[in-house]
C-alpha cells in the first residue's frame, strides 16, 4: 500500500523545508503551558517579555506588552516546535467557538501511540476531549482502505490540540519517542476559505508537494465538531523529501464559517502563522513577489523570538494566513 508519508523526492529538492513552528496566541498561558509539558512531554524555553521591536514584528501594537514562550520536544521524537504568545487583552478570537466549520488554524497534532492511555492523562489535567478516542477509515492513494485512529482536546482560544495513531503497517505522522510512545507536534490543520488559490501558494511559492487532495462526507460524532453530511475538501502538503512536518487545509465549501476577527495573525487569539525555515531565501521572496503575494513584514536581519537572529519575512497566503519564512 502506498504511504505519503514516504518522500520519492529528496530533500536537496525542496524550496522552502517543513513546517518548522506554529505560532498561538492566547491570554492563557498556564493551560497553555500545562497542555504542551504535561499533556504533551514538551520542554519549554520559559516565558520572556518581547521588547517593542519584536512585539511590533509579530503584529502587536506599543500598548499591547506580551510575552513568548517555545515548547519543543527534546531528544527522539523531535519535530514542529510551538511557539505561544501571550497577550493580557481580550484581543479577538479568530475562531468563535470550537466548530470546525470555522476558518482559521484550527489544529496542532502530535503522534501518539497509545491514545486511551494519553486520554487519562490529559484528563488528569483538566483537559477534556470533543467524543474521545475515533477511528476513521481512509482510503490510500492507491485505493485500499485502512482505520487510522484520533483523539482531538479543547484547548484555549478554540483551538484543537491532537493526537494521531496510524496502523503498524504505516509510519506514524512523525517521530516519537520510545521512553513516552508520543512526539512531537507533526503537523498542523486550517479551515480555509480559498482552497485552490492556497494550494497554488503553496505549490508556486513555498514549493510543497501535495500529496492528498481528497473529497469526502463528514460521518457521524465528527471529533471536529461538524456537523453529519458536510463535505470537506481535506489536503495534505508536505515540504519535498519530507516525511512529517506538513500542513493539513480543511475546506469546507458553503458551510464555511468565516471569522469574525480582522485578520488570522496577531494580536487576534489562537493559532495565528506558520513558519518555514529555507536556504532558499531569495528565490522564496523572488516567487512570492511574481506570484502577488502580499507582504506584511518585508525581508530584513532581524531576530525572531525563539527562531535566532536571520533574515526573515512574513507572507499573507492568499487565504489571509501568515506565513513566516527564516533563512537558515
Amino acid at each position: 500500500m502506498e504511504d505519503i508519508f514516504v518522500p520519492k523526492s529528496s530533500p536537496d529538492d525542496a524550496l522552502a523545508g517543513p513546517l518548522h513552528t506554529v505560532t498561538l496566541v492566547t491570554r492563557d498561558r498556564e493551560t497553555m503551558e500545562r497542555i504542551f509539558t504535561e499533556g504533551y512531554g514538551l520542554v519549554s524555553s520559559g516565558w520572556e517579555d518581547a521588547d517593542a521591536d519584536t512585539a511590533s514584528y509579530l503584529g502587536f501594537d506599543a500598548l499591547q506588552a506580551i510575552s513568548v514562550c517555545g515548547f519543543t520536544k527534546a531528544g527522539e521524537g523531535a519535530n514542529i516546535q510551538v511557539r505561544v504568545i501571550h497577550i493580557d487583552q481580550d484581543t479577538p478570537l479568530v475562531r468563535p467557538d470550537y466548530s470546525g466549520l470555522n476558518t482559521g488554524g484550527a489544529t496542532i497534532s502530535f503522534p501518539i501511540n497509545d491514545l486511551r492511555a494519553h486520554e487519562e492523562r490529559m484528563n488528569a489535567i483538566g483537559v477534556e476531549s470533543t467524543i474521545g478516542v475515533k477511528e476513521m477509515e481512509f482510503t490510500s492513494p492507491t485505493g485500499e482502505t485502512y482505520i487510522s485512529a484520533e483523539i482531538v482536546y479543547k484547548a484555549p482560544e478554540n483551538v484543537f490540540v491532537m493526537g494521531v495513531t496510524r496502523p503498524d503497517i504505516f509510519v506514524p505522522t512523525g517521530p516519537i519517542d520510545p521512553a513516552t510512545g508520543i512526539g512531537g507536534a507533526s503537523y498542523s490543520a486550517r479551515c480555509i476559505a480559498k482552497a485552490d488559490a492556497t494550494v497554488a501558494f503553496f505549490n508556486d511559492v513555498l514549493g510543497y508537494e501535495i500529496r492528498r487532495d481528497v473529497s469526502f462526507t463528514v460521518g457521524e460524532r465528527s471529533a471536529l465538531l461538524m456537523p453529519e453530511g458536510t463535505e470537506e475538501r481535506f489536503i495534505q502538503g508536505f515540504a519535498a523529501g519530507a516525511a512529517s512536518g506538513y500542513v493539513v487545509l480543511m475546506d469546507h465549501g458553503d458551510a464555511t464559517i468565516e471569522s469574525p476577527a480582522p485578520s488570522y495573525g496577531p494580536p487576534n487569539r489562537g493559532i495565528a502563522m506558520w513558519s518555514f525555515v529555507t536556504v532558499k531565501f531569495d528565490e522564496i521572496a523572488k516567487r512570492a513577489n511574481d506570484a502577488g503575494t502580499t507582504m506584511v513584514k518585508p525581508a530584513a536581519e532581524r531576530t525572531s523570538p525563539l527562531l535566532g537572529k536571520a533574515r526573515t519575512m512574513i507572507l499573507q497566503d492568499p487565504d489571509g494566513f501568515l506565513i513566516e519564512i527564516i533563512e537558515g
